[in-house]
């Protein structure tokens, strides 16, 4: 039997946790010096009441390694073999943090899945539908389907960009006061540009332009996520022209704290998987 781990970037309700018995690691928030669980000490609704209130910026950090390698080595001891579904390395440290703490355990595999929020959901759901009890094959199944997850999304402000070091404060000013929105996605495991836009209705024309028509797999759901509240995301859905397009999305997900304070309140998009 294989048990699945994975961390907080996937946003996972208590409920949908134990219910899919997953491991569940809670990333940490640091805001005004006060360390924060993600997803347990604090939720999206106080999370993102704080960033849009607080003048410091949130910092965010490792798991807690110790008590991960705690709980691997309770199941190992279960018998069971261990897959790591972190988000993607290039996003944090925590994949290269356990790749190295787990190296000599060898029913443990930790797999860099260059995706983060809902493109978690789709590896782990993934996994459990396929019932592998094969390390190997379970890990070639997953990095299959990675190469599908599609995210892509628009960022309301240049704030929150700035003030976590990913934009100069000339740039902040300068986007700010024309109006421009920066389209992101995330390929290869980086965050990327796709492209800039003035105003948010450019800016959400080209996330449905993009969406409308990629070559999407309708045998997996497609997620609408969005950060602190659903109005741009549902203003995006209603956009939508294709109705195959707006009976396949079937959640609206809210960004998790760790991803949230570098997107900043008003973010919208789409998670999908591609056919190619």
């Amino acid at each position: 039997m294989i048990r699945l781990l994975v961390d907080s970037s996937a946003d996972f309700s208590k409920a949908e946790i134990e219910e899919k018995k997953l491991l569940f690691v809670p990333l940490q928030v640091t805001i005004e010096d006060k360390n924060y669980l993600d997803g347990i000490d604090i939720m999206q609704d106080e999370f993102y009441e704080k960033l849009t209130k607080e003048e410091i910026f949130p910092k965010t950090s490792l798991p807690n390694l110790y008590e991960i390698e705690k709980k691997v080595k309770e199941y190992l001891k279960e018998g069971y073999q261990v897959i790591i579904l972190p988000l993607s390395k290039e996003i944090s440290g925590t994949y290269s943090a356990l790749v190295s703490m787990m190296e000599e355990y060898e029913n443990v595999r930790v797999i860099d899945t260059l995706t983060t929020i809902c493109g978690l959901r789709f590896l782990v759901n993934e996994a459990l539908k396929l019932e592998v009890d094969n390390l190997d094959e379970l890990e070639i199944k997953l990095c299959n389907l990675q190469k599908r997850i599609r995210i892509i999304a628009g960022i309301d402000t240049l704030e929150y960009l700035y003030k976590g070091g990913r934009l100069t404060k000339t740039a902040s000013l300068v986007g700010n006061v024309i109006g421009l929105k920066p389209l992101i996605s995330v390929i290869d495991g980086k965050v990327v540009v796709l492209a800039k836009r003035r105003g948010r209705k450019h800016a959400m024309q080209y996330v449905l332009d993009k969406f409308q028509t990629s070559n999407i797999d309708y045998n997996y759901p497609i997620y609408g996520i969005y950060s602190m509240n659903k109005m741009n995301c549902q203003e995006l859905y209603n956009a939508l022209t294709d109705e195959k397009l707006r009976r396949a999305v079937q959640n609206y997900e809210n960004i998790a704290p760790v991803i949230g304070c570098h997107v900043g309140p008003g973010a919208y998009g789409f998670v999908f998987i591609d056919k190619e």
